[in-house]
């Protein structure tokens, strides 16, 4: 390189640098960096929490907190490795029983409740439970609470099923109840030391505790349906010792779980007269949801045998008096369902756009709002 052809580039590269010392220089001038603060707590009347099992980056769940009247982002709790979440019968505090591994992907495996305050998101304290916790998508039944609070049931899987109990107010785990063949967990509201399970054989399993959380007694009832020919959704929608059971091909089932046996109580279609040449289904992960006597539930046409997780073509909103339909909602490919504590709105997983839709002031003509939140949400709820 000549003399020249050197001072021209030391004098071009000198002029850039010249340059970008000013821009730098001015955008740092007007740079204002960004106020964090801490929130003393959540006030937000209407929560809904969306449990995000992150499929793509599993062993890091999150509990999304959303406020359901401005869909404003309130904060968010981890869940560890696929996480179940329930709340606490006062709403308080968030309980969540998940698990870790000490080396991220391998390790030792360390099994726990996680006790969170509600309002602040802030740690409380933790208590270990059974490696046998089962490692499932988020599914409401797998974690359940009774009706007084003080047992919390952790469905197991070894592949074996079997429940934890765990005394939430000597803050310890007290026992295991084996259920062979039955999955899910129901407790009961007139009873606190009482839960019923589905199970394969169709029939339903009534387990009763002693006052020590040990197994007092189990009986089954008699076959209910009929897994093979219409086989019922897992989520059992609780209205007191009632619970609703919807089946794959779209019929509706009331379960009365109070005696010592389940028992139904009345069944029947959600499909009838000129919706049966569409051959409605219902479909999804949390499939209904009670507010205001009304169950809704996500429809898809075109149902076939393996269609039962299609998104929402429609959610129908069902009279459970009259037992009719009532109205018929845009479906938002609704995936999940939950309503708010005062029935005035009703929340919905879009799986397409991975959002939480609000619908306000349930009528034909609902007022509808949407917030994009969470990798893989499937299952929600809200206080």
């Amino acid at each position: 390189m000549g003399v020249q052809a050197f001072a021209g580039s030391w004098r071009t590269a000198l002029a850039v640098s010249a340059a970008l010392t000013v821009a730098v220089g001015t955008q740092a001038a007007e740079f204002t960096p960004e106020e964090v603060t801490v929130a003393p707590a959540i006030t937000a009347k209407n929560r809904v929490y969306v449990m995000d099992i992150a499929i793509n980056h599993i062993a890091d769940g999150k509990l999304h907190v959303v406020d359901g009247d401005s869909l404003g982002y309130l904060g968010v709790i981890g869940t560890g490795f696929i996480g179940q979440v329930i709340q606490s019968r006062d709403r308080k505090d968030l309980y969540v029983a998940t698990g870790y591994l000490s080396r991220g992907q391998r390790g030792e495996r360390a099994d726990i409740v996680e006790v969170w305050d509600a309002d602040t998101l802030q740690f409380k304290y933790e208590i270990p439970i059974s490696d046998k916790r089962a490692m499932a998508l988020n599914y409401e039944g797998l974690l359940a609470l009774s009706a007084n609070g003080r047992w919390l049931y952790v469905q197991n899987s070894t592949p074996a099923t079997s429940v934890t109990v765990v005394d939430m107010q000597n803050r310890k785990m007290v026992g295991e109840i084996a259920m062979p063949g039955c999955w899910a967990i129901y407790p009961v509201q007139s009873n606190p030391n009482r839960f019923a399970s589905l199970c394969g054989d169709g029939t339903i399993a009534t387990v009763t505790l002693d006052d020590s959380g040990n197994l007092a007694s189990r009986a089954n009832s008699q076959k209910m349906f009929d897994a093979d020919a219409d086989a019922w959704f897992m989520q059992g929608e609780q209205d007191g010792d009632l619970y609703y059971f919807v089946s794959f091909k779209g019929n509706l089932a009331a379960v009365n779980v109070a005696g010592d046996t389940a028992r139904v109580e009345g069944t029947w279609p959600l499909v009838r007269g000129a919706d049966t040449k569409k051959n409605w289904r219902p479909g999804g992960y949390q499939v209904l949801a009670i507010a205001n006597g009304r169950i809704y539930v996500p429809m898809h046409t075109g149902g076939t045998e393996g269609s039962h997780k299609n998104p929402a073509n429609e959610i129908w909103a069902i009279d459970l008096a009259s037992k009719k339909r009532v109205a018929r909602l845009p479906g938002h490919n609704a995936v999940a369902l939950e309503a708010s504590s005062d029935g005035s709105k009703l929340y919905a997983v879009d799986v397409h756009k991975m959002e939480l839709v609000v619908f306000d002031r349930l009528a034909s003509k609902p007022r509808v709002r949407a917030t994009q939140v969470g990798d893989i949400a499937l299952q929600l709820g809200a206080n």
